[in-house]
């Protein structure tokens, strides 16, 4: 009888592992959902906002940034507070104010690349130029931030999209 138990514990331990580590996987997964319904939705209603962390520019090698760097859509507005590292063609005397600024939305386009990838088109305008930032966001809300000017070199950002809870 003793033999018996001692082969049948191993056996209900196992079983048991098995269990947990199944419902730990589907809490995963649910989790996964519902970041990406968020995200989802966050694009939808043009109301997000993207956190930097990795500077990409041009001539550069990248660069990890320490202060909290974002990009934020709020409807026909979008706000810019990103750093700039490049080459500028034509800006006002003191640099001007580079990806630091609120403008107007006057243009924009969601599309849906794949089941998990959405690409957003975004064109603004300040008192020194035209901008096209184009955005690149997976359902965990992870983004590249690719930017355009016509007075300044390309540059482009990586981060993470902040998920609101609703």
């Amino acid at each position: 009888m003793k033999k018996f138990f001692l082969y049948l514990l191993p056996l209900v331990m196992l079983c048991v592992t098995c269990a947990t580590s199944e419902e730990a996987r589907q809490r995963k997964m649910e989790q996964k959902m519902l970041v990406a319904q968020r995200v989802k939705q966050q694009i939808n209603d043009m109301r997000f906002r993207i956190y930097v962390d990795v500077m990409h520019p041009t001539r550069y090698p990248a660069r990890h940034l320490t202060s909290a760097y974002y990009l934020e859509v709020k409807g026909d507005t979008v706000v810019s507070y990103l750093p700039y590292m490049g080459r500028a063609f034509n800006v006002p005397y003191g640099g001007g104010k580079a990806l630091n600024f609120e403008g107007k939305l006057l243009n924009s386009k969601v599309q849906q690349e794949r089941f998990d990838r959405y690409m957003i088109t975004l064109e603004v305008s300040n008192d020194e130029d035209i901008y096209r930032y184009i955005i690149d966001t997976f359902d965990n809300g992870s983004s590249t931030i690719f930017v355009y000017a016509r007075e300044r070199e390309s540059i482009s950002f990586s981060g993470r999209m902040e998920v609101n809870e609703k």
